[in-house]
């Protein structure tokens, strides 16, 4: 904070300089430009008074143009300092937003009945009208293809609640520790994204269940596409803001191979094993 507080007054402080020095410059110009059309007093304009005009002029000038490469290279430093410390905020989500995008993906991947016709070649793909309408047949109390770290194995619910948990706390690390390296507009996208009504929704679903509510069925992401086509969208921008944060080689990208080979079947979970099979009958 005291860094911060300092940082306003030299800026401050440097405007005000800049300006007291453009006047004084002001007002040397004219007076040397009224001595030349005779409009000043000539005592005013003698030969020593002039030529101390002109020499202050001079000076004033070199000193505005020290001040400004000075300046212009104590931004410089700030921007690439500040660009180094957003690289250290966004990687640290690298391995959360990965592991968000498998669970995107294995979501549809379980509920569909066959393999879309349709090439994917960037996240942006997965994410269309046939995801959304297939993903309300996601049984969300069939078994994940995940363990949880004892080795047992967990449900849909489980898995989409573990996975949020964990991006949304790494989010709010990211924020606590170096927010003062991000744009306010990068904050409130982020902020934004955690508080997104999708994940409240599988909170409530979770605690319900929890509490053995018995009117919790496998099929409600049939009940909430308009909350899911949001919490996308969000999720698209989040993993646009990393990328643009980041190298190249240290970005997220599923190219068309790598969707292809999370498609066959030899990879975990096979196309429609959690496909829910009733969509009329409760459970209880």
């Amino acid at each position: 904070m005291w860094d911060f507080i300092k940082h306003i007054s030299l800026k401050e402080f440097a405007k005000t300089y800049y300006f007291s020095l453009s006047v004084l410059l002001f007002i040397c110009i004219a007076i040397c430009y009224g001595c030349e059309v005779n409009y000043l007093n000539q005592s005013i304009c003698n030969a020593w008074a002039r030529d101390l005009f002109l020499n202050l002029i001079a000076e004033i000038i070199g000193i505005l143009l020290v001040l400004f490469f000075v300046n212009r290279s104590v931004t410089i430093n700030q921007q690439q300092e500040k660009s180094r410390f957003r690289q250290i905020a966004f990687r640290q989500l690298k391995m959360v937003l990965t592991r968000h995008v498998y669970l995107l993906f294995y979501m549809l991947k379980a509920s569909v009945e066959v393999k879309p016709n349709k090439t994917y070649e960037n996240l942006s793909d997965l994410f269309d009208d046939t995801y959304f309408n297939e993903l309300g047949n996601l049984d969300l109390f069939k078994v994940a293809p995940v363990l949880t770290p004892r080795g047992n194995t967990m449900n849909w619910l489980d898995y989409i609640y573990s996975e949020f948990s964990s991006l949304k706390s790494a989010i709010s690390k990211v924020m606590d520790r170096y927010s003062f390296s991000l744009d306010s507009e990068e904050v409130d996208l982020l902020e934004e994204f955690n508080d997104t009504a999708f994940i409240y929704f599988i909170s409530v679903l979770r605690e319900a269940k929890e509490l053995n509510n018995f009117e919790v069925r496998g099929d409600l992401l049939s009940e909430c596409e308009h909350l899911l086509r949001e919490y996308t969208t969000f999720f698209l921008r989040i993993v646009d803001l990393y990328n643009h944060s980041l190298p190249s080689k240290s970005q997220i990208k599923i190219d068309s191979s790598k969707w292809n080979e999370l498609w066959s079947n030899n990879v975990k979970p096979q196309i429609g094993e959690s496909r829910i099979e009733f969509l009329s009958q409760p459970y209880v």
